[in-house]
């Protein structure tokens, strides 16, 4: 089993100068503080750079290596870094040294040709050398298992592929995974086994095509064995060209991650360029309103002056109203009273008149000569000139005007103010999409990631398709074969197809074993992750986990059901307790570094996981801030299972101490 003893790191990204973390010889935890920004990610690619020469960033792309040397040192005229990882294999002592260095006749490096790396890998007190330090190192942690060592919160959620089948990320981490538990010893051999029978096949086609009773499904076979090896080609090609897309997918969805904001702010900015438009013609539009009724503004000059006149106009024509009024009504009282003299009865109250009263009355009516006398002709015409005058004064409505004059004032100040705003923030948006620098790619990383995607889909489509056109040929091959066994007479034939039959029955049983071999990690997997999973789990209902093809875990609730939608925390929960599985089981076992895995856990969750860290593996190495967990609640669950901590302080910028305690 590995075990590491001591991280040297000089000049490694913000390490400014020598630093060491000491590792206990001892099984347990290792806990790491440090606030974000400070180097708890730079130390993961410490390890990884140690082992396999990478620093990886955001996604899956690399750094340059000349990027990382500390800032401070380059300016001090100190270039380059060196990592010392010394470790303990089984028993046997190794101490890695990687270092990236200054080319001979470069005064001062600026490109990553500039420097030249070198590494030595000591086993005791010797070096070894290049081939067997190869060698040495691909069997100590090979690089395509190292997601289940050196991780973080973000690889963490990549697990959940694995419950979705034909997923070119999931089938990536399913051969990781039988990768670490060994299933390649017995995969190779299939593989093997089949090229054997390849090769017998071909020997049964090259004698077939001699004998003349043969020869023609000979040929038919050694078709179709081109046939096969065409699509075999072709199918290993598209996987290779998966394999690309994919890691481009991954780069160009780390890219949409960090081009994200200046996305929202381009997307924002051409909203808000819509709605100043939108604003600006309906401020034009409310000016040129204001401007048809500013045509009149002369008549608020007048106003006083027109309310006086109106004023004495309203008296005069009251005057002349009343009299032609009161002349109306005298005439209709006379003419009611003449009615009542002709019926006899009272036009009030319809009661019969006495004859004495009748008389009275119609003497009354003859000879009545009213004080409300009608308008002479004069009158009447004066009133229809008054009447006229204050009819066309009243058309000059300037309390009406001025009412619509001040609404509209009220609109475009209002537009005015919306207008200010909108322009602050578009200049503050500018100012934010200037400083983010290029923003070509925040416009086309979408677009790209969208063709990405579907070439993705096409090339699965077409993996597909060929395996389905493997199949098929196989098949046809098969009933070929099986003619040219019947019809086999003479030796040579008949030797050369139980030669073939031979290699065919050993890889039925590489095949069988694999399967078999599957079967039984998958249940040892499904178990110990389930077990991982139900002491860390705070849902007393979920009691274990059921695993797919893929290595995938599902969620089992009590009553057998699967749980179909799972929240982000548990998908985290999940992954970690497939890790500490595959750990468990796995012939190479090794320390596991996780670099601030509790992001989306609730405190009850993070409280189980500490105290199952050293259930994970024998020694774990923790890179936390001290917010992500409490650190003396840490120390009371781990209790004498922690044996180093160490808490990073910054000096300046560029210029991270690591210190123990």
């Amino acid at each position: 089993m590995l075990h590491f003893l001591r991280l040297t790191v000089e000049n490694f990204g913000p390490y400014k100068g020598k630093q060491q973390i000491e590792f206990s010889s001892n099984h347990g935890v290792t806990i790491i503080w440090g606030n974000n920004g400070l180097g708890k990610t730079t130390l993961l690619n410490v390890f990884r750079y140690a082992l396999f020469g990478k620093v990886q960033g955001r996604g899956a792309k690399s750094h340059s290596l000349k990027q990382i040397a500390n800032w401070e040192s380059y300016d001090e005229g100190e270039y380059g870094f060196k990592v010392v990882l010394k470790m303990n294999n089984d028993g046997t002592e190794y101490e890695l040294t990687r270092q990236f260095v200054v080319r001979d006749g470069i005064s001062k490096p600026d490109k990553d040709s500039d420097y030249k790396e070198e590494v030595f890998l000591k086993r005791g007190g010797s070096i070894l050398s290049n081939e067997e330090k190869d060698h040495v190192l691909k069997s100590l942690m090979p690089e395509q298992v190292s997601r289940f060592f050196l991780f973080d919160g973000e690889l963490l959620q990549e697990y959940e592929e694995l419950l979705i089948d034909e997923n070119s990320t999931g089938a990536k981490i399913k051969g990781a995974i039988e990768t670490i538990l060994g299933v390649p010893v017995l995969t190779n051999g299939l593989t093997d086994t089949n090229e054997a029978v390849k090769e017998y096949s071909k020997r049964l086609t090259k004698v077939a095509q001699k004998n003349q009773d043969t020869q023609l499904l000979g040929n038919a076979l050694e078709a179709k064995q081109t046939e096969l090896k065409s699509h075999e080609d072709e199918l290993e090609n598209l996987r290779k060209k998966l394999a690309e897309l994919t890691t481009e997918r991954h780069d160009l969805e780390e890219e949409m991650k960090q081009t994200e904001k200046v996305r929202d702010w381009l997307n924002e900015k051409r909203r808000l360029e819509e709605t100043v438009e939108r604003k600006k013609e309906a401020r034009s539009a409310k000016l040129i309103e204001m401007k048809e009724l500013t045509k009149n503004a002369w008549q608020g000059m007048l106003s006083q002056r027109i309310q006086k006149v109106l004023l004495q106009l309203e008296d005069e024509i009251k005057i002349y109203e009343d009299k032609k009024s009161k002349h109306v009504i005298s005439q209709q009282l006379i003419e009611e009273l003449k009615k009542g003299c002709e019926t006899g009865k009272c036009p009030i109250c319809e009661q019969g008149l006495a004859n004495h009263a009748l008389q009275l009355i119609k003497e009354k009516t003859a000879n009545y000569n009213a004080g409300f006398a009608a308008l002479t002709e004069f009158e009447e015409n004066k009133l229809i000139e008054l009447q006229g005058r204050r009819a066309q004064l009243k058309k000059l409505n300037v309390e009406e005007l001025r009412v619509q004059v001040v609404a509209i004032e009220n609109v475009l100040a209002d537009i005015t103010v919306e207008l200010s705003d909108l322009e602050q923030r578009l200049s503050d948006l500018d100012k934010n999409i200037r400083e983010a620098g290029d923003i070509s790619r925040a416009s086309s990383v979408a677009s790209e990631l969208a063709r990405c995607l579907q070439k993705i889909d096409n090339t699965e489509n077409g993996i597909r398709e060929e395996q389905e056109l493997i199949i098929k040929v196989k098949d046809e091959i098969k009933r070929i074969e099986e003619k040219l066994k019947q019809a086999a007479s003479d030796d040579e034939l008949i030797s050369a197809e139980r030669k073939r039959e031979a290699c065919e029955k050993i890889k039925r049983i590489f095949e069988r074993g694999v399967e078999l071999y599957r079967d039984n990690l998958k249940q040892k997997v499904e178990k110990d992750a389930s077990e991982i999973f139900v002491s860390i789990s705070n849902q007393p209902e979920y009691n274990k986990l059921q695993i797919n093809d893929n290595y995938g875990l599902a969620i089992v609730h009590q009553s057998g059901r699967i749980v179909e939608i799972r929240s982000a925390g548990y998908e985290h929960l999940v992954a970690l307790s497939l890790i500490g599985a595959l750990h468990k089981n796995a012939p190479l076992q090794g320390p596991i570094i996780m670099d601030s895995p509790f992001g989306r856990l609730d405190p009850e969750h993070k409280r189980k996981i500490t105290a199952a860290l050293p259930n994970l593996a024998e020694q774990v190495l923790l890179l936390v801030y001290s917010g992500e967990i409490d650190e003396q609640l840490a120390r009371r669950l781990l209790g004498s299972n922690l044996k180093n901590e160490y808490k990073l302080f910054s000096k300046t910028a560029f210029n991270t101490q690591i210190v123990k305690g």
